[in-house]
């Protein structure tokens, strides 16, 4: 199934694994987000995602006081479950780019999030088993990002597009397309 369920799913069991793989002392290391390290990219990983299903009244179990590593089960758990449950993954609510859905915005914005920041962080602590980016994932933030060329060049999100020759790889073509 092609589903946002089973993209996000997909997206955060890989996500998931790279961190399982991160050794302790990695964690400090600067990342291609400029001025984060690779903590700091988790740490944003889990409070988009928090501060997201706040804004949409959806309770996550209290991630308050927990270190974003042992916070990040409790929050995919919460995301998941949203996508599981279609009166919630089909709330409508009016989204910075127009009328929505619950499960529309996590498919498009917080699994694109997964890939690009697993990225990051396997970039980081120099795992690069976790920064192969499958073709399904490199599609799915391809479709994710039509219609936002000029929004997500605002300062915070993507970079400018860097110059890559015209026969790289396709996530190599992308990476360059956000930023990296």
């Amino acid at each position: 199934m092609n589903t946002p369920s089973h993209r996000y799913a997909a997206a955060s069991s890989r996500f998931t694994a790279l961190l399982a793989d991160v050794p302790p002392t990695a964690w400090a290391a600067s990342s291609p987000c400029e001025g984060w390290s690779a903590a700091d990219v988790l740490e944003h990983v889990v409070s988009t995602e928090v501060d997201f299903m706040g804004q949409r009244g959806v309770a996550v179990s209290s991630t308050e006081g927990l270190a974003p590593l042992a916070a990040w089960p409790v929050v995919n758990t919460a995301m998941q479950a949203a996508l599981d449950d279609e009166s919630v993954g089909g709330t409508e609510f009016d989204g910075y780019f127009g009328p929505t859905t619950v499960a529309a915005t996590i498919d498009r914005f917080y699994t694109l999030d997964l890939v690009i920041h697993r990225w990051d962080i396997a970039t980081a602590c120099g795992l690069a088993q976790h920064a192969v980016l499958q073709p399904d994932e490199i599609e799915s933030v391809r479709a994710s990002l039509v219609g936002l060329e000029a929004a997500m060049r605002m300062p915070g999100l993507f970079g400018a597009e860097v110059a890559v020759a015209d026969d790289a790889d396709e996530q190599t073509k992308l990476l360059a397309y956000i930023g990296r």
